[in-house]
């Protein structure tokens, strides 16, 4: 080292001027000046240091040690030499000698190695250049080793003669909605967003500016785009903590910038989720992000396979509507057609950002909803395509056919059932029992079909299960097997159903997205088509139920719906779109409610016994229980949360146990903020709302079916685990007596169906029915009797009202409590 300590001193004392930024500011011809000067006189030194040099030799190693430990007559030497003669007198005596002169060698011991240091650094300048250098390097801070790169290279260093501009700034990403952030001269240290872009436009500079990142990854070198004379642009993006340096020309520019992480989505569910005869599954959760999600996905998988990878059924956003609730949202997603639909499993909801981030709910166990088929035929068609569903293995192999000859062949035809190996024994069981159930369903057209293209579907369903050689052979089968189904259900309405839900999307989602007036028109008035052959297909439906020949089929005066619709497109046009699709929703929901009127019957024509008045009467307290069962079930999914989140449900001394309506549990936003039942009143009402159910049994002829009973069971177990504040296991518990409700109040509704299907044609009034809005119901539908639409006088008074509101909020003179009135009035429109 102290030999070549001149070129090593050089290098130090070059690299602390370079840290101390003074090539920057002089530049070239300077620093090559001093770089050749002060180089040339090290490696002089250097040279002189290496010509005097000699690597020790062994015998220098050994006086050396013999110096250090005082040691005369050279004992190495003594170790080494051998006599010239072989006399044995003389190899006894020179063999002592040895002996002797290695037991002084044992006392020999090397001293520290001399100071060579101190000749050639007398002045200890090595300390002074190593502190130089770590305080220079400190000094420089994150352009230290820019300035060393650059101090070091072989390209020029210009300075002065050049008036160079920068304009620096930050580009977030365009789903944060942030503005740019322009970088002043003072701006040295910012914060940003993940994922943004620096860019630097440099004008007056000849040669390409050089823009480097450095951060944990290592380093980045933009490369500088010529978009005019003598002016660059140039950008990194930005993904971590980075320091930012800029060399362009004579100016040097660091920044230092944070990134702020994109966090994934905070999502909660709001209440159990609910379900409908349809099929659907009504959502209502929460979504807490940085910046807004932008999709949402129902993921759920087998409750008794924990194991079973997740399944994800996506969720439009034109589907999704906004809640009272902070940060609420709700849609209805169909899982009738999944294959685990009827059938328990574990859910939970994913929102996914712009980002890539995706979060996700608490996992929730319920079961999921399938659609009720009232017809025989309809249930059959879909039990069968469920099988197809779940027998998705792989066929058996096919086996290698062997070589034939001419003489080999039979003479004849050939025959799909002389090659059994072939058929439809390969493939999975599920498969061969859905073939075979398909064609005994089919076995008498003329018997049990009334609409032959249910049957031609059928048919054709089992031709295709039989030939098919593999499960991609199968591709669409469900979704044909499910159009039959509903076609069994509902006749040719299931076709006008599609249409109209097709168009029900599509105004939603042009809804959702701002469209302009002109594409708005267009879809109204396919929306309004739709629902008219949805209307017309209802009426031909209901008259072919009616199955008389005086039968007049349903009165399906749709003025009232007319009038919605106008009012829909109306609130549309004013720009008011949040309104305008819960409207829609609102009226598809309507619409749906029809359908569902019409298939549980007129009303008209129809006898009533005392049994079916009973049955009648038990279906309306089980519609009570099961509301009420919600209810209660939601007060216990609050508590469960808090329970499960550290909180403890303490007893309220004034609350009151209760029965129904009036007295039942409070809704689920009240308990989360503190105003639910604690979990003995709870327990309390769960054990009264099970005494209703089993009055409402007892009127029954037969006491009722087994699901009821199993309900009561499991409303029972629910009030007892309420009761020892186990609000997980009530909650289970709840479920199941939820799915019994259902179950028991659907075998009432078909026996209620086929009694009046028996009595039809029979003399008998009964009691006026009232359709889900509380209107008249005369045939399977409401004439709008007793609805009151608002007039166009009303509508344009409304719309004056509501533009002078908005006047009078943006005046900024008015009294702050004023404002405040104003504001609470405006938050529904």
């Amino acid at each position: 080292m102290p030999v070549v300590w001149p070129g090593l001193a050089w290098a130090a004392s070059f690299a602390v001027l370079a840290l101390l930024g003074l090539w920057e500011m002089i530049g070239d011809p300077w620093r090559a000046i001093y770089a050749l000067a002060t180089l040339a006189g090290a490696v002089w030194l250097t040279r002189k240091g290496l010509n005097g040099f000699a690597w020790p030799q062994v015998e220098d190693l050994a006086r050396r040690v013999e110096e250090d430990s005082g040691i005369s007559a050279r004992p190495h030497e003594a170790l080494l030499d051998t006599p010239p003669t072989n006399d044995p007198v003389a190899l006894q005596v020179w063999h002592e000698h040895q002996a002797r002169m290695a037991r002084r060698l044992d006392l020999a011991r090397a001293r520290r190695p001399k100071a060579a240091w101190a000749q050639q650094d007398r002045w200890a300048l090595r300390g002074s250049l190593t502190l130089a250098l770590l305080v220079s390097w400190f000094m420089a801070g994150p352009a230290a080793q820019d300035r060393l790169g650059e101090a070091f290279s072989l390209a020029p260093i210009q300075v002065g003669g050049l008036d160079v501009s920068v304009d620096a700034w930050i580009d977030p990403p365009a789903y944060t909605g942030r503005a740019p952030i322009f970088l002043s001269a003072e701006t040295r240290t910012v914060d940003v967003p993940a994922g943004s872009s620096f860019i630097a436009r440099i004008a007056g500079s000849r040669r390409a500016p050089v823009l480097t990142r450095r951060d944990d990854a290592g380093s980045e070198r933009a490369t500088a785009s010529a978009i005019g004379d003598s002016v660059w642009d140039s950008r990194l993006a930005i993904t971590n903590d980075a320091t930012i340096r800029l060399a362009a020309g004579p100016t040097r520019q660091n920044w230092t910038l944070t990134v702020i992480p994109d966090r994934a989505p905070i999502v909660r569910l709001l209440a159990v989720p609910d379900a409908n005869s349809s099929g659907e599954i009504d959502l209502q959760f929460s979504v807490v992000d940085d910046y807004g999600a932008t999709a949402y996905a129902l993921e759920l998988r087998p409750e008794t396979e924990p194991d079973a990878p997740w399944e994800r059924i996506e969720v439009t956003p034109a589907g999704i509507t906004n809640l009272d609730t902070e940060n609420g949202v709700r849609t209805l997603l169909e899982t009738a057609q999944h294959k685990l639909a009827g059938s328990r499993v574990t859910i939970r909801i994913a929102a996914d950002d712009a980002g890539g981030n995706t979060g996700r709910s608490p996992e929730l166990g319920i079961t999921l909803p399938s659609r009720v088929f009232l017809d025989a035929l309809a249930r059959a068609v879909a039990e069968q395509r469920r099988n197809v569903l779940m027998a998705d293995q792989a066929y058996a192999p096919l086996p290698v056919r062997p070589v034939l000859y001419p003489e080999d062949i039979a003479p004849g035809m050939a025959y799909l059932a002389d090659e059994p190996e072939r058929r439809i024994e390969r493939a999975p069981e599920g498969l061969q029992f859905a073939a075979r159930a398909l064609d005994a369903i089919t076995d008498a057209p003329a018997r049990f079909f009334e609409d032959a293209v249910v049957y031609l579907g059928l048919r054709a369903s089992v031709q295709r299960l039989r030939r098919s050689r593999r499960q991609a052979d199968l591709t669409g089968l469900d979704a044909d097997l499910w159009q039959i189904a509903l076609r069994a259900e509902l006749g040719s309405l299931a076709d006008a159903e599609a249409a109209l839900r097709a168009a029900e999307r599509a105004l939603m989602e042009a809804l959702a997205r701002g469209a302009d007036e002109t594409e708005l028109a267009a879809l109204f008035d396919a929306f309004q088509e739709a629902m008219d052959n949805y209307m017309a297909a209802m009426a031909a439906e209901a008259a072919r139920r009616g199955e008389s020949d005086d039968a007049e089929g349903p009165s399906l005066d749709d003025s009232a719906l007319q009038e919605m619709l106008d009012a829909l497109r109306e609130a549309a046009e004013l720009g008011d779109t949040a309104d305008a699709r819960q409207a829609l929703q609102q009226l598809s929901e309507l619409l749906r409610n029809m359908q569902m009127q019409m298939g549980q019957g007129s009303g008209e024509g129809e006898q009533s016994d005392a049994v079916s008045e009973a049955i009648q009467q038990a279906l309306e307290e089980l519609g009570d229980v099961i509301g009420n069962q919600r209810d209660l079930q939601d007060q216990t999914f609050g508590l469960n949360q808090e329970q499960e989140s550290g909180g403890a449900s303490q007893p309220q001394s004034g609350g009151q146990t209760g029965q129904q309506d009036g007295n039942m549990p409070q809704s689920l936003a009240e308990n989360q903020n503190g105003g639910g039942a604690s979990a003995q009143s709870l327990g309390a009402m769960q054990d009264a709302l099970a005494q209703q159910l089993a009055e409402a049994q007892q009127a029954l002829p037969d006491g009722g079916s087994d699901s009821l009973a199993q309900a009561g069971d499991a409303m029972r177990a629910a009030a007892d685990a309420l009761g020892e504040g186990d609000a997980a296991a009530a909650l289970e518990a709840q479920d199941d007596a939820l799915a019994d409700l259902r179950a028991g109040a659907e075998q009432l509704a078909e026996e209620l169906l086929e009694r009046m299907q028996d009595a039809q044609g029979e003399a008998g009034e009964g009691e006026q029915e009232r359709d889900p809005l509380g209107r008249p119901s005369e045939g399977a539908f409401a004439d709008g009797t007793g609805v009151e639409i608002p007039e166009e006088m009303s509508r344009a008074r409304a719309r004056s009202i509501l533009e002078e509101l908005r006047r009078r909020a943006a005046e900024a003179g008015r009294p702050q409590d004023e404002l405040d009135y104003i504001e609470r009035l405006l938050d529904r429109f």
